[in-house]
């Protein structure tokens, strides 16, 4: 994990350097297709491992709950944020 996070710090150094290069403006467009590719190649694998199939259901469900779960907790937490610091206070 360290090493993830090694490279990932030299790619914004490397960023910071090369920023006013004309030439490097359009590397968003680039990201996203290699992003479209490493998401078609993790779903292949997946795909192919009868681990995962055999459990998707559990897996989804799972993965619903993790997902309704963060909502709600996000919409909570925006709530008393929202109440503690933006909120004009009557009195």
């Amino acid at each position: 994990m360290l090493n993830v996070f090694l490279i990932m710090l030299f790619g914004v150094g490397v960023g910071i350097l090369l920023r006013s290069t004309p030439k490097l403006k359009h590397t968003g467009k680039v990201i996203m297709v290699v992003i479209y590719a490493l998401l078609f190649l993790l779903g292949k694998e997946a795909g192919e491992d009868d681990r995962i199939m055999s459990s998707l259901d559990t897996l989804g469900v799972q993965a619903l709950l993790l997902t309704l779960g963060a909502v709600v907790g996000s919409a909570l937490c925006a709530k008393l944020v929202y109440n503690l610091f933006f909120k004009k206070h009557e009195g």
